[in-house]
């Protein structure tokens, strides 16, 4: 780990955490891959014609990297904040959910997946271990979201549909076992956000999109272990707010702050009194985090990630476990690589 700078407003701490010759960014801020302790967090390595792509546990105490999977890697499944990293991996011409421990970097095969379903996607598993949810394209147009039970692999459908099709799938991070879903029209005009329910057939509609709110953008993330959501949006007029709370069962959503801002990728932290969001069309592409009870805000850095079209160019920003680190992607050195600013203590104190 680097020291670059420190933040002359903030007095944030920014350090370079990764310095690899493959391109690597920290993944996703949704659900952010890192252990519930905040001292270690996934990043993924890119394949190019010259590197070898792959998945490492990254240690925040003393720099190092563990290696989780060597090769051109799936998208890992979203767990946020536990005791494991759930994947999946092709072995021997069979696909597996699989799992690895932070700590002891110890691997584990959890249930075999299909391969006559169709095109899975990442999927989500919950908290508690018990289920894992994917969507699946299939190549009539069907899509749908399916539910495994870990136990022994039954599966079932949640919901299915050749209007729209699912992605995006977030188990919540409470005891419900509740699944947020991202549904897009086939145009991608509307991107309707809804509520999955384990037990349940069909889907529960929130309050995203017309005519409640502007497009979602396809950024959503559970707050805490509450029953509510946060997200961004497009804007109707300059000016407005994009960023969006609504409740599992709100009949509107409201907006995060009376102070304009335009956010892009966001997450929440763990203790769900805060949220983090890049402006992607700000100069620097500066991160930002704000209160969730009384909406007030500030800058923390400025990531100075230049976009390229490529996930490795967006910051994808969230929080540790233990509030100690803001963790973003930026291509500030000329190789994308992993980021993160020391969150002073009085820093969320003003919030």
């Amino acid at each position: 780990m680097k020291l670059v700078e420190t933040d002359p407003e903030s007095g944030s701490e920014i350090y370079q955490l990764t310095d690899d010759p493959r391109p690597t960014d920290n993944i996703y801020g949704e659900q952010p891959y890192g252990n519930g302790e905040g001292n270690r967090i996934t990043v993924r390595h890119y394949f190019t014609d010259e590197t070898e792509g792959g998945l490492s546990f990254l240690d925040l105490d003393d720099g190092s990297l563990h290696t989780v999977i060597s090769g051109q890697s799936r998208f890992p499944a979203f767990h946020a904040w536990g005791d494991y990293l759930y994947y999946q991996q092709e072995v021997d011409g069979e696909l597996f959910l699989k799992r690895c421990h932070y700590q002891k970097v110890v691997h584990e095969d959890v249930i075999k997946l299909p391969h006559d379903v169709g095109n899975l996607s990442y999927g989500t598993t919950s908290q508690d271990g018990n289920y894992y949810a994917v969507s699946v394209r299939q190549e009539d147009g069907l899509s749908l979201v399916l539910l495994f039970h870990i136990s022994d692999g039954r599966r079932e459908t949640m919901v299915q549909s050749t209007e729209r099709y699912f992605k995006h799938e977030q188990f919540s991070l409470d005891t419900t076992n509740r699944v947020l879903i991202q549904a897009n029209s086939l145009d991608v005009s509307s991107v309707y956000l809804g509520i999955l329910n384990v037990g349940q057939e069909g889907v529960a509609w929130t309050a995203a999109d017309r005519p409640h709110t502007p497009r979602p953008t396809g950024h959503e993330a559970w707050i805490g272990s509450s029953d509510r959501i946060f997200f961004s949006t497009g804007v109707d007029n300059e000016g407005e707010t994009n960023l969006w709370i609504t409740g599992v069962d709100d009949q509107t959503s409201t907006p995060v702050s009376n102070r304009s801002i335009r956010g892009s990728h966001i997450s929440v932290s763990r203790c769900g009194n805060y949220w983090i969001c890049d402006a992607a069309g700000e100069e620097n592409v500066p991160i930002y985090i704000g209160s969730i009870e009384n909406g007030r805000f500030q800058k923390l850095v400025e990531t100075r990630t230049v976009h390229d079209s490529k996930q490795w160019s967006h910051t994808h920003p969230y929080v540790t476990a233990d509030n100690q680190w803001l963790i973003y992607t930026s291509t500030r050195s000329g190789n994308p690589q992993v980021f993160g600013a020391r969150i002073p203590s009085s820093f969320l104190d003003e919030l």
